[in-house]
């Protein structure tokens, strides 16, 4: 045989075992493609909910001064004079600095209109200052806010309680979550009278983090109970709650 028909034979014999390889393995992936296409029609999908109960730990207030006067500076200065005294008797509390947080501060001026002149002039100047306070103590919650109350502050706009170790809580939810997920499908198997083969496809739905406004203090709420040794303040239960949703192969 010439070398030129030996070239010839060789590239005969590749192409013979390239077109078996191929139509082996496109048989192949034909079989593991009906395998998943059967497995595909096979498939239970549940949500699941898991939700757990803590004792909040943590509480944010917010606190502030509202100061008029129909001078923009004096009526800044004595805002100024009045929140200096609620931080010290904050601190004196023992709330830290780090847990003092300015959230407002405004300066606006109120209008009226005279019919004389036919122009509007300005009669009062407002000034706010809010910050949001961390309470670590949570039982300290209600003497808190009478100290703040007892040296000027006319604004609690809210109490916010929290964990502050959310993510514990939160991973504890999910696991709940999973198991009242597990438990429907294994209830949606037996009503079709199937066996699951297990969980093939795990998605997290929700996010964690209670951030629930329990409470609305105000001013004169505080001022009703001003006889009473301390404001009591009723911190209840907190849900954290989680979702999932699963895949079951049957």
């Amino acid at each position: 045989m010439t070398g030129k028909g030996s070239r010839i034979a060789v590239y005969l014999l590749v192409v013979t075992v390239l077109a078996f390889a191929l139509y082996i393995a496109g048989d192949v992936f034909s079989e593991k493609a009906a395998a998943a296409q059967e497995t595909e029609k096979n498939i239970i999908t549940v949500n699941g909910k898991g939700i757990i109960k803590v004792k909040p730990d943590t509480a944010y207030i917010r606190v502030g001064v509202e100061t008029r006067g129909s001078d923009a500076k004096k009526a800044q200065q004595e805002n100024a004079r009045v929140m200096g005294e609620v931080t010290k008797k904050l601190k004196s509390l023992g709330i830290k600095e780090d847990d003092i947080k300015t959230v407002t501060y405004s300066l606006y001026p109120l209008e009226r209109y005279d019919e004389k002149t036919k122009k509007s002039y300005v009669y009062e100047y407002r000034v706010n200052n809010m910050v949001e306070v961390t309470v670590r103590d949570i039982d300290s919650t209600g003497a808190v806010i009478d100290g703040v109350s007892s040296v000027g502050s006319n604004k609690i706009s809210s109490i916010r309680f929290d964990v502050a170790d959310t993510e514990k809580y939160y991973n504890e939810a999910l696991n709940a979550a999973v198991v009242n997920a597990s438990g429907k499908a294994e209830a949606i198997a037996k009503g079709l009278g199937v066996t699951l083969k297990g969980a093939v496809n795990v998605q997290e739905i929700s996010s964690g983090g209670p951030m629930v406004v329990r409470d609305e203090v105000s001013l004169a709420k505080t001022m009703e109970m001003a006889d009473m040794a301390a404001t009591p303040i009723s911190t209840g239960e907190l849900e954290i709650s989680a979702m999932v949703s699963v895949q079951y192969a049957y």
